[in-house]
């Protein structure tokens, strides 16, 4: 009888009872929001190095044990993340995680009908991609074999730009539909840190309400001047704060533009006066060297995920720090 007093009493003393709750993510931008709330009482996993694109991600055996062993994955959404949508099903996960696009109070965009052309062109010059695919650097994406690699591809018939816009958390007001979903589990999971979590939530809200205003007071000194983005991703951002979205270099960053859409694009430059030709760190700039050669029209990096923002409480408002002030650098 003493034998199992104290065994009983050595598992309660045990690392696992004080165990912090595992919260894996997909991509850095949901790490921003759950590190918001969950502060130093819950473990953050991240799937996505924060120097890849989830657009043509594959998953390693490690990202795999991850998922196995969460108390909670939190994802944008098949549209973005096709390559979790197994894995979860597979581990039993599905209905634990936190899907962002499916959550209550979500104000989600539909990509534009007008695009789809463009996608269209696209497929021609399809095989001259996977060519050139070798310029984006992307952590844990060299061994695949053709039948993956096709695989990969169909997968984005999910994301093919003529259905819902994934990239959510470009607007700070899904931002606290996330923070509030993440919250409730946090609590639900931790109950003896519930309290600490409400708080963090509040501490949440309030900042990103003061934040928006700030960045929006800042753009709307730019908010006429036109300007092409990389890839048609950016449309919270944009609608949110009225900037003057132009075109965009390609509708699906995983695949380059073919010859006629690179005279669209230059024609539209002359056309709209665009002021600049935005790239993006997880994609390789030369596409927009080429686009810009002999033309004055200024170019910068517009980062989507904040692959250099400090991860930490306050991570995405830094984000939106970083994203405004880019925007800034080259439209003022």
């Amino acid at each position: 009888m003493n034998k199992l007093l104290l065994a009983l009493g050595v598992s309660a003393l045990s690392p696992l009872a004080f165990a912090k709750p595992v919260i894996v993510t997909s991509i850095k931008p949901v790490s921003m929001v759950v590190a918001a709330i969950a502060g130093d009482k819950a473990e953050i996993q991240q799937i996505v190095s924060s120097t890849a694109s989830p657009h043509d991600f594959a998953l390693r055996p490690s990202d795999l044990r991850k998922i196995v062993n969460a108390d909670t994955v939190v994802w944008v959404g098949e549209s973005l993340e096709r390559f979790l949508e197994k894995p979860l099903e597979n581990a039993g996960k599905e209905d634990s995680s936190i899907e962002w696009l499916a959550l209550d109070g979500m104000a989600l965009h539909n990509f534009a009908k007008e695009h789809h052309h463009d996608e269209d062109e696209a497929e021609d010059d399809h095989h001259h991609d996977h060519e050139a695919h070798d310029d984006h650097e992307h952590e844990g994406h060299g061994d695949h074999d053709e039948h993956e690699e096709h695989d990969e591809h169909e997968g984005h018939e999910g994301h093919h730009h003529d259905g819902v816009d994934p990239h959510v958390w470009l607007s700070p007001d899904n931002a606290k539909v996330l923070a509030k979903a993440v919250t409730a589990r946090l609590v639900s999971l931790d109950s003896a840190n519930a309290e600490y979590y409400k708080g963090n939530l509040a501490s949440f809200e309030k900042g990103l309400t003061a934040k928006d205003a700030e960045i929006r007071k800042a753009l709307n000194k730019v908010n006429k001047v036109p300007y092409i983005v990389f890839h048609d991703g950016y449309s919270y951002f944009e609608q949110h704060y009225g900037l003057s979205h132009a075109g965009e270099i390609t509708v699906s960053p995983e695949r380059k533009p073919g010859a006629k859409k690179v005279a669209e694009i230059r024609h539209e430059i002359q056309e709209n006066k665009v002021q600049c030709v935005f790239s993006e760190p997880q994609f390789s700039p030369a596409i927009v060297k080429t686009l810009l050669e002999g033309s004055d029209v200024k170019t910068a990096p517009l980062d989507p995920l904040g692959g250099k923002v400090k991860m930490g409480s306050n991570a995405y408002f830094s984000f939106l720090d970083s994203l405004s002030g880019q925007f800034l650098s080259c439209l003022g």
